[in-house]
């Protein structure tokens, strides 16, 4: 799907499965695709040039996945701050070139009716321009649905 984007896709890939598919030669990565695989080292620096290009040039930025991007900050006191901080800075340099932020996540309903990353509880960031799409797997179909704001679940 990614290479029916006709602009520049940036992959933070924090959970390296898509780069190691990559680099074992099991799925091509198409030309437009620049392949991020952050670690404390080299976060700052990633974000930094994503942000450059993506605030210039329409692009897709993929966030794979939020709780991946989590476990890399594991330890630091304030990690939900950052990952929250860092997802909206993406997000607003992005709007001036109309670019695209997808973030992914392992997610289920609480006991609250609140969405929390799948794992960790965390609850899934919220925001008023955000949509939330809940992809499932039925009978080796994948059917995409949208939460409605009281975490009901709407067809498409």
């Amino acid at each position: 799907m990614m290479s029916k984007w006709d602009t520049s896709v940036f992959y933070f890939d924090f959970d390296l499965l898509y780069s190691g598919y990559v680099t074992a030669g099991e799925i091509s990565s198409p030309k437009n695709i620049t392949i991020l695989s952050p670690d404390r080292d080299n976060l700052v620096e990633n974000l930094k040039l994503v942000i450059d290009k993506t605030s210039k040039t329409k692009s897709l930025i993929i966030l794979d996945s939020l709780n991946g991007f989590f476990n890399l900050l594991e330890g630091k006191n304030d990690a939900a701050r950052l990952v929250n901080s860092f997802v909206m800075l993406l997000v607003s340099s992005a709007k001036d070139a109309k670019s695209c932020v997808v973030v992914g996540s392992l997610s289920k309903l609480n006991d609250e009716r609140d969405w929390v990353l799948y794992n960790t509880g965390r609850h899934v960031l919220k925001n008023d321009h955000m949509t939330k799409i809940q992809l499932t797997q039925s009978d080796n179909e994948i059917i995409a649905k949208i939460p409605d704001p009281d975490n009901l679940i709407l067809d498409f």
